[in-house]
């Protein structure tokens, strides 16, 4: 049963941009289910971006059939069952984004901000960054909380998208001082490498790239 006495969407975009990891859901040659492990980030529009190399068995089932689902959750409570924990599966379909591409290397900026460990790895000729289609999110919210949202109701519009991809540079220019380094920021909130790359949720979705600063300075 569906319980629309929580934010569904809100806590959607919570779990989906904070994720580093998902269990990645593909299609086997024989069509059977194959499951594996991968590190995550997103676009700005909210849209999930793995690195994948050509050499894993995962990538050349989506280069056959690009259909797949990512499993992403938020942990429990200290001692509480996992089952507890909110989760959400993202199912769409992947396409590798050459390297060619005019967004490439802006994708690609994404992820290594959110991994930058994969600076060792991702100029390898195998490796390529996939983008996912989002076509819908179901949400598990703890016992009896259930929610099913549409690609449109988590993604961010693409009129907002673009602006804020246009004016990343500049946001985090102003908005770095002498705390911890941010290394990204979308309309959801903040990327910052402090031990580590942590994100920090703004208290709602920014409209405009004019909007960062005050809900920037509402987090601290």
């Amino acid at each position: 049963m569906d319980d629309d006495r929580f934010d569904a969407q809100d806590m959607v975009r919570r779990i989906v941009r904070s994720a580093a990891t998902a269990s990645l859901g593909t299609l086997a040659t024989d069509g059977g289910p194959f499951v594996t492990f991968v590190t995550v980030a997103t676009d700005i529009n909210g849209a999930p971006l793995v690195l994948l190399s050509g050499l894993a068995a995962h990538t050349r089932h989506l280069a056959r059939d690009g259909r797949a689902s990512l499993l992403m959750q938020a942990p429990a409570s200290e001692g509480a069952d996992p089952l507890t924990g909110a989760r959400v599966t993202v199912s769409g379909t992947f396409q590798c984004v050459a390297r060619e591409a005019a967004d490439h290397a802006r994708l690609l900026g994404r992820f290594l901000a959110r991994h930058p460990e994969a600076e060792d790895y991702a100029g390898f000729g195998d490796f390529s960054i996939h983008r996912m289609s989002m076509e819908g999110v179901h949400l598990v919210a703890g016992f009896g909380r259930i929610s099913r949202l549409s690609a449109s109701e988590f993604l961010v519009p693409a009129a907002v998208a673009k602006a804020f991809a246009s004016a990343e540079t500049a946001l985090l220019d102003n908005l770095n001082g002498t705390g911890p380094r941010l290394v990204a920021v979308d309309p959801d909130g903040v990327d910052v490498a402090d031990k580590g790359v942590r994100r920090l949720s703004f208290p709602r979705r920014a409209g405009d790239p004019d909007e960062v600063k005050s809900l920037w300075v509402d987090l601290g």
